[in-house]
């Protein structure tokens, strides 16, 4: 095959992998599934078992690999030296527990099953490895990467990745090709990192930051995004030129870079190129499932998938507790670091080749070890979740065992504030009401917040506010006002109804990003409900007004009348060229959408009432030259040729209402 047929060949095969990706990820996301998934079940369904669009995934691999360097050079951007610093206990004492107990585990259970020792010992080895590709971007997904667990997980993962090192030099010394060089082939590869790291401090800290300060001064995007491509793939070859991992080179890049004002900058060009190439990462994972061995043997590898999930995480949440980690953090860490690692299958790769696992073991370990990965995200998504339910139900003694929380006071407090959520809002609320000798209470759930806070004497104690029982023990019947200080609109309608049980009568507030949630709040018995969002926009036009020398009782006459009309006048917007709703994330909202009524127009001479227009459609006011009307729909007001009608609405509606007036 010419190189000309190779590389086409090569483009067919992406094509058709990345357009199936898209679609399974669009359906996956109306399913509420992990994206993970549908790069998995692409690389099995196209994979050389499955459909054989891609019978030799070697050049996707070579591809897909950069992907973990570009995850990894974030990851390090996130985790600067002084961090690492920070971390060592973690990296090296529960790093290396983990490691060993874990090894010597496997390896009892694997050569019971009949492997070899050397073969047990190195793929144990492998198996109490953890996927740093999946595990650090679901916490990064999750904003769970500065949580004690998140800590927790990245300082074990450093330590794996050192292991990693050590076992891939292994490979050739355990099938006996490396017996002539014997510790020369130990020693020369640490010798070589401990170079490479003082090469790459020195760089780091000295020339980069003036090569990035060069960049920048040219305003040049195109140039600044060049300029991060070139230092994660040169970081990346030195390390892959003197026998370490690619990944090790742009974690430590990116780990020298995280203390310059660049790091921001340098994540978001970056990024794309990350998510692009991960996809094509876990699609040649899925290419690893063989078919035949999984239909004949799939409730075993289910079985053994599960078994190594519950005992990584059994032995990594003992580990952590033992050597002195809440039990909120030890069990979500053991949780997130449960499942095998992508380095397994390389690990399993070289040791087939080398004749030290047989080829059906290697598969049956590489489909149980995706079972694990497919099962984490979920895991990770849902273990911090049930886990606080779990201590929740018994807070107190797990409080008193923790050693770093204060549980509920025996006596309720009365006539105090209570504060749910101790963020920055609630901490805000807290500051205005101790120089007014107001009492207060505050209950979060975060263990480092309440250890931080209670140190500074702050009335702050463990619970989940969306419990009955928490809300009772923490006064909320005897409360003279109820705070609901955190943005999440199901937990604040869980919490209005138990107070609501408790004491019908407390004013309750509650905070919300925006004002979607603002009708089903106050039904459900919130005294006053703050869009923060709306808010924050009313605070800077009573600023512009004042610096216009416009009078403060008409400011303030003008602010009140927004808020008394729950905001009406603030809903709707203009929509640019991409309308900001359709992105990722956001709920959809409502717009506001002009309509010229010509002598056409179905609706031009007709009254407002004759209209069928969407009951969610609000017509906001009708331009006639120079003259504006606020009409009700229920108006004889009569449309002329040339009025501008404003709808304001949802984009469907209003799109509905426009068809309705110029068309009927």
């Amino acid at each position: 095959m010419t190189l000309h047929e190779e590389t086409s060949q090569l483009f067919v095969q992406i094509l058709i992998l990345l357009g199936s990706s898209t679609i399974l990820i669009t359906l996956f996301h109306r399913l509420g599934l992990a994206p993970l998934l549908a790069f998995l079940l692409v690389g099995l369904i196209f994979g050389p078992t499955g459909l054989q669009v891609v019978t030799d995934a070697g050049n996707l691999s070579a591809i897909a690999e950069l992907g973990l360097s570009f995850l990894l050079f974030i990851l390090g951007l996130e985790f600067s030296l002084p961090r690492l610093y920070a971390l060592r206990h973690t990296v090296f004492r529960v790093g290396s527990a983990q490691v060993l107990l874990c090894t010597l585990a496997f390896a009892l259970a694997l050569r019971w099953w009949g492997l070899g020792w050397e073969a047990a010992l190195l793929v144990a080895g492998g198996l109490s490895l953890s996927s740093t590709a999946i595990v650090s971007r679901e916490l990064s997904r999750l904003g769970q990467l500065h949580t004690r667990h998140g800590e927790i997980a990245i300082g074990v993962l450093l330590f794996q990745d050192l292991v990693a090192v050590l076992l891939l030099i292994l490979v050739p010394v355990l099938a006996g090709q490396g017996e002539s060089l014997g510790w020369q082939a130990l020693l020369l590869p640490l010798g070589q990192s401990s170079l490479l790291l003082v090469v790459f401090y020195l760089t780091a800290r000295h020339l980069l930051p003036r090569l990035l300060r060069e960049v920048a001064r040219q305003k040049s995007d195109e140039l600044l995004v060049l300029t991060a491509l070139v230092i994660v793939l040169l970081s990346a070859s030195l390390t892959s030129s003197v026998g370490l991992s690619m990944e090790l080179g742009a974690f430590l890049a990116g780990m020298m870079l995280g203390d310059t004002h660049f790091r921001h900058q340098l994540e978001a060009d970056i990024r794309p190129f990350r998510d692009l190439l991960l996809g094509l990462f876990f699609i040649t994972i899925g290419m690893l499932i063989d078919l035949e061995l999984l239909r004949e043997y799939w409730f075993r590898i289910l079985v053994s998938g599960l078994a190594l999930l519950l005992f990584k995480t059994l032995i990594i949440s003992v580990i952590a507790r033992i050597l002195g980690e809440a039990w909120r953090a030890a069990i979500p860490a053991g949780l997130a670091l449960s499942q095998g690692s992508e380095f397994l299958f390389a690990l399993l790769a070289l040791a087939s080749r080398d004749r030290l696992v047989d080829q059906d073991v290697a598969s049956f370990l590489i489909a149980m070890t995706i079972v694990s990965m497919v099962l984490t995200p979920i895991v990770i998504r849902h273990g911090q979740r049930c886990v606080d339910a779990v201590l929740a139900s018994f807070h107190k003694p797990a409080l008193a065992e923790l050693g770093q929380h204060r549980s509920l006071p025996e006596q309720p407090h009365s006539r105090h504030v209570l504060i749910l959520g101790f963020g920055r809002v609630g901490q805000i609320v807290a500051r205005f009401l101790r120089p007014l000798a107001l009492p207060y209470l505050a209950i979060e759930t975060d263990d480092v917040r309440i250890a931080e806070a209670s140190a500074a004497g702050e009335p702050v104690f463990f619970g989940d506010s969306t419990r009955l029982d928490i809300l009772k023990a923490a006064g909320a019947h005897r409360a003279s006002l109820v705070v609901i200080s955190f943005d999440d609109a199901g937990a604040a309608a869980k919490i209005l109804q138990q107070i609501r049980e408790l004491n019908p009568a407390v004013p309750v507030l509650a905070r919300t990003r925006d004002d979607a949630d603002l009708d089903r709040l106050m039904a459900l018995g919130a005294t006053e409900v703050i869009p923060e969002t709306h808010e924050a926009s009313l605070t800077l036009v009573s600023h512009i007004l004042l610096m216009l020398n416009i009078p403060s009782r008409d400011i303030h006459n003008m602010i009140d009348k927004a808020r008394r009309e729950r905001y009406r006048m603030l809903h709707g917007f203009y929509h640019g060229e991409r309308i900001g709703f359709l992105k990722k994330d956001v709920p959809q909202g409502e717009i506001l959408h002009a309509v010229r009524l010509s002598e056409q127009s179905w609706a031009c001479g007709r009254k407002l009432h004759e209209l069928s227009l969407p009951a969610e459609l609000v017509i906001n006011e009708i331009q006639r030259g120079q003259d504006v009307f606020h009409p009700l729909r229920t108006d004889d007001f009569r449309l002329h040729s040339g009025d501008v009608l404003i709808l304001c609405g949802e984009l469907d509606a209003v799109s509905a209402g426009e068809a309705c007036l110029l068309s009927g």
